[in-house]
């Protein structure tokens, strides 16, 4: 990995004092001196998606170019995008004026056509304006309006609301192309053949994630990124790593790791073969083939035959009917010395979740569909669901069904996390704190603990800062060496 210069150094030092604005400035220096560089647009997309609320106007076209640069995943700089949007001029003051602002501005376009809307104010001003081009039969005026509310509508799985009369005339005018801006069937792929296991079955139905691209970075490899969790640690990682994502779900997990760790060599699996199809799509779009992708349960890894020096499993294991027990497996088939990324949900974090669903207890055993989870999310809106309308996931048809109707889940505190890491004998090597600002807090809180181990300390920041983890906890581990 290359050696950071004096200014991304300075951007990430303002960032970590909770200076976001001046990090912002220094990301657009570094990208304004080489706008194609990898290294400067993945540190102004970080930045811009810590920092919405300081995008502005005049970078405009910047935005633009970033939203639909193929090294540049559009969902961490759309808030940025959207706000300054939302800044200039009528769009965000007169409905009436959005459809023909959206024919004039590119970059509403592309914000539109990249990636699933996640602001609520965005969504709610383009749910107004489609009803009334759908309503008063003026959308034949705006083509390229249309096309974009189209090309949202397939990003987003027809997330967005809509009323009885625009039902009844879609059914009325079935052919026109703004039909295409709304998701009134369901889709054939929804109708998941029914396997016994129900979370099998909503993945068939509603692959998750959603995701467009990943942003690129600077190569590194494994073994660094471990040693700069694990500075004393045994050098068991090599070079070109066998690693395993269990529970690939949709391939954004492969893509990031093909782009981070471009020489290892990476095996994936998922019980969902809809997510592995769609896995399959997005990966070669994005030039990120490559990775072996297999139809198999994690329980049963062992029949793989084969060992890792790597193992992520993300958002997997709180789905599980015993989550230790699928840790467990996986346990078994990590080399020693090998590494294990894991994310589970909060238990404090979720029950947020929980408080919101007594909202629609009555829609649990319903059977599933695009409708039901409209309805969800329309009680939410309506509640104002705090740290759940805000959510990326509730953006999308798939997300709301992951984040409020999944049909079973397990969550962790860190002391059951604790529990599990000292019944399957692995080392904690760090929890993670993706805030850059809230870490740097972290460490001058707890100087003895710089690579942030204290089971302790974060078991009581759990309690303190719930939200602080978005809901999951991220942590690595590593399963002992024969010889320490």
């Amino acid at each position: 990995m290359p050696p950071k210069t004096p200014l991304h150094a300075a951007a990430l030092a303002h960032w970590d004092a909770g200076r976001l604005k001046e990090a912002l400035a220094d990301g657009w220096t570094l990208f304004d001196a080489a706008p194609g560089a990898v290294a400067s647009k993945a540190l102004l997309a970080d930045i811009l998606a810590a920092a919405p609320q300081h995008a502005t106007a005049a970078r405009s076209e910047d935005l633009l170019r970033l939203v639909r640069d193929p090294d540049v995943n559009p969902a961490v700089v759309a808030r940025a995008g959207w706000q300054a949007v939302l800044r200039n001029g009528p769009f965000a003051q007169d409905t009436k004026a959005v459809a023909g602002e959206t024919e004039r501005n590119p970059l509403i376009r592309a914000l539109l056509e990249e990636t699933p809307v996640t602001v609520m104010e965005v969504e709610r001003i383009f749910t107004q304006a489609r009803r009334a081009l759908l309503l008063e039969g003026t959308w034949q005026r705006f083509p390229l309006t249309v096309q974009a509310l189209a090309a949202q509508t397939r990003r987003n799985g027809g997330a967005w609301l809509f009323e009885a009369d625009e039902r009844a005339r879609l059914a009325a005018e079935p052919d026109a192309p703004i039909a295409d801006a709304y998701a009134v069937s369901p889709p054939a792929s929804r109708a998941a053949a029914a396997s016994g296991d129900c979370v099998a079955e909503q993945y068939e139905a509603w692959p998750y994630p959603q995701w467009t691209r990943v942003t690129r970075r600077p190569p590194q490899q494994l073994a660094d990124a471990v040693r700069e969790l694990d500075p004393n640690g045994p050098d068991a990682i090599p070079q070109a790593p066998e690693i395993l994502i269990a529970g690939c779900g949709t391939g954004r997990e492969i893509a990031f790791h093909r782009v981070r760790y471009p020489d290892a060599r990476i095996t994936a699996i998922d019980v969902s073969g809809e997510s592995l199809r769609y896995a399959d799509e997005r990966l070669a779009q994005a030039g990120l083939g490559g990775a072996e992708l297999i139809r198999h349960d994690l329980h049963d890894v062992a029949a793989l035959r084969r060992r890792f020096d790597f193992i992520s499993c993300i958002g997997v294991l709180h789905h599980l009917p015993d989550p230790e027990k699928g840790w467990a497996a996986l346990t078994r088939v990590l080399k020693p010395g090998g590494v294990m990324q894991i994310m589970v949900y909060s238990a404090a974090a979720r029950l947020r979740v929980l408080a919101v669903r007594t909202g629609f207890a009555d829609l649990l055993g319903q059977p599933m569909s695009d409708d039901l989870l409209r309805e969800a999310r329309r009680r939410a809106i309506a509640r104002e669901a705090k740290g759940i309308v805000g959510s990326n996931d509730f953006f999308t048809l798939a997300g709301v069904h992951d984040l409020l109707l999944h049909r079973h889940e397990d969550p962790f505190d860190v002391r059951r996390i604790g529990r599990a890491l000292d019944t399957l004998g692995l080392e904690l090597l760090t929890f993670k704190l993706t805030n850059r600002n809230r870490r740097a807090r972290y460490r001058a809180m707890h100087p003895g603990d710089p690579l942030l181990r204290d089971r302790a300390a974060w078991e009581a920041l759990e309690m303190a800062e719930p939200m602080l983890f978005s809901g999951m906890h991220e942590f690595w581990c590593r399963k002992p060496t024969a010889t320490r």
